[in-house]
């Protein structure tokens, strides 16, 4: 999922941290279709969910400090997010990388975050703005 200005909302902080996730789904991704160890899938996939833990906390805190009115409904989705990539991780812990579980991520982390952003974030950074 490679960044391009279509996915900035606006907001620098936010911006910043999504084109990091889009950087790491991009080296998660090639690593499970290039076949890597399980390892080196799980290191990436650990990274990448403490990485969301941190932007969701920093996206919360502004959505607080900003008196957003969609703050928990927009927790849930991060909530939900965070709960997949924790289903991920176990699985390839206990599986490796398959090709079913490449294609359900695959398919899973390119909707997610491209509906997260242009539409769940978009209307934030308008609320924010």
């Amino acid at each position: 999922m490679m960044w391009n200005e279509n996915l900035k909302i606006g907001v620098s902080l936010i911006d910043s941290e999504h084109r990091e996730l889009c950087d790491r789904i991009d080296k998660l991704l090639a690593a499970c279709n290039q076949g890597h160890g399980k390892e080196e899938l799980i290191s990436t996939v650990e990274f990448l969910e403490s990485y969301t833990i941190k932007h969701f906390g920093d996206e919360e805190k502004l959505q607080r400090a900003s008196a957003y009115p969609k703050v928990e409904e927009h927790k849930k989705l991060h909530d939900f997010f965070t709960g997949k990539i924790a289903e991920l991780k176990s699985e390839i812990q206990n599986n490796g990388a398959n090709i079913a579980t490449i294609s359900k991520t695959n398919y899973f982390l390119m909707d997610w975050l491209l509906n997260h952003i242009q539409k769940v974030d978009s209307e934030l950074a308008q609320y924010i703005k």
